[in-house]
């Protein structure tokens, strides 16, 4: 058995403040997929019926994983957790900041979105440093061939989350809806977060963290194509044999598998009790 001391407990602090975080990505993922009239006029900006349902598919995607970190209260599997949370909430602070005339601040919601995005970060940053010399001895090798699947994996969300932010009008054409310049610079969020989750498990990782980011781009995956076909049963704007949009697809199918399939390979290894 690893010694507890190689997987220690997160700081009250960081565990509560991951309730909270875990809270509000309940209320607002759930929210903006299930009840969008109600949650798309108290949203920051205005967004459209595919984007509204394509940002709760992120925070029900956030949601699990950091859910499972707050349960587990442990340095694993919060590790990718945290590298997450830190890059997802950086990079949308970024694109909030350079694109601030966006937001109405007479209202509340702009407000509550700035306090969040500039407090996440700081946390998930601060705690980074914290944990900065943390053992690794109690990380598991991970098998050659899972190594290129998810290097790759990461290295190609990576590459087109970037392209979202440098080169949006190219790269945004991928989706099956029109998207701005803005939502395509705030998605490249997701995409790079991906990248980040999926890279910090490549080489070794345990079992619980392996875990944590299947469900991570499992449940993003799933919901985002649900919400796609949800929306277009009332619009009917999507060419669903366009090239881009069956490109699209394919690409989510393909990470709900690996996300799946992660989550398969966690579970068959009984994970130690230090592991959670």
């Amino acid at each position: 058995m690893n010694p507890a001391n190689n997987n220690p407990n997160i700081t009250p602090f960081l565990r509560y403040f991951t309730l909270v975080e875990a809270f509000v990505l309940v209320v607002v993922g759930f929210g903006l997929f299930l009840f969008p009239a109600i949650f798309r006029p108290l949203w920051p900006w205005e967004i459209a019926p595919f984007n509204t349902r394509f940002l709760g598919a992120i925070y029900l995607g956030a949601m699990f994983p950091i859910g499972f970190m707050y349960l587990s209260g442990r340095w694993s599997p919060t590790r990718p957790v945290l590298r997450s949370i830190f890059t997802f909430t950086f990079v949308v602070l970024l694109v909030s900041l350079f694109t601030i005339n966006l937001f109405d601040f007479k209202s509340w919601a702009a407000w509550a979105w700035f306090i969040l995005y500039f407090s996440l970060p700081a946390s998930a940053g601060y705690h980074l440093w914290l944990y900065r010399s943390m053992p690794s001895n109690h990380l598991h090798p991970v098998p050659y061939n899972w190594q290129m699947i998810l290097k790759s994996t990461s290295f190609l969300l990576t590459i087109y989350g970037l392209g979202l932010i440098f080169l949006p009008s190219i790269f945004s054409s991928l989706f099956p809806w029109k998207l701005d310049v803005f939502h395509s610079q705030l998605y490249s969020a997701t995409f790079i977060t991906g990248g980040v989750m999926i890279f910090s498990v490549a080489s070794r990782a345990t079992p619980a963290e392996f875990i944590a980011a299947g469900l991570t781009e499992a449940t993003f995956s799933i919901f985002a194509i649900l919400g796609l076909i949800i929306v277009d049963i009332d619009v009917q704007k999507i060419s669903w044999l366009a090239p881009n949009t069956i490109t699209w697809l394919g690409i989510l199918v393909i990470l709900a598998v690996l996300g799946l399939t992660m989550i398969a390979a966690g579970s068959r290894q009984i994970p130690r009790q230090s592991d959670f």
